[in-house]
This record gives C-alpha cells, sequence and structure tokens, in this order.
C-alpha cells in the first residue's frame, strides 16, 4: 500500500530555505533530473563543489537523499 498523503511535516517553501544564490541553481539542475557530472559542467564547477552545496541544501530543505530533494524541489514549484 502507498500512502496518497502528504507527509505530516510541514513542507517548507522554497523562499523560506534561504538558500543561496548557487545552491539553488543546483537545486534547479537536480529537480531537472541532471546527475552531479553534469551539473558541475552546466555551471562550470567540480563535481566535489557540487557535492558540497547538495549536502548544504540537503540541511536547509530538511532532506536526507538525492530523490527526496528532488520531490521537495518539485513539490514547491522548482523544476
Amino acid at each position: 500500500v502507498i500512502p496518497l498523503d502528504p507527509p505530516a511535516r510541514p513542507l517548507a517553501e522554497a523562499a523560506e530555505w534561504n538558500l543561496g544564490e548557487r545552491e539553488l541553481e543546483v537545486l534547479q539542475l537536480l529537480a531537472a533530473g541532471q546527475r552531479n557530472r553534469s551539473i558541475a559542467a552546466k555551471l562550470h564547477i567540480s563535481e566535489n563543489t557540487v557535492k558540497f552545496h547538495l549536502r548544504n541544501l540537503y540541511r536547509k530543505i530538511g532532506a536526507s537523499s538525492r530523490t527526496e530533494a528532488m520531490a521537495l524541489a518539485h513539490s514547491n514549484g522548482l523544476r
């Protein structure tokens, strides 16, 4: 059985996440299904820098995985 109700905890709005400009760019590319290597290439940064931004934004948005971060981004209108 797959629950259809949203998670019990309220989702923060994207504006309340206080993401930096680069973190938001990384999240948008992540939400579009991009892998770390392609995110790095598009933003002209290293893969390690992408991982750094991902760790920070996971903490800020309350995500514990890449999939959860993508789901939160989609539910808040980021594509």
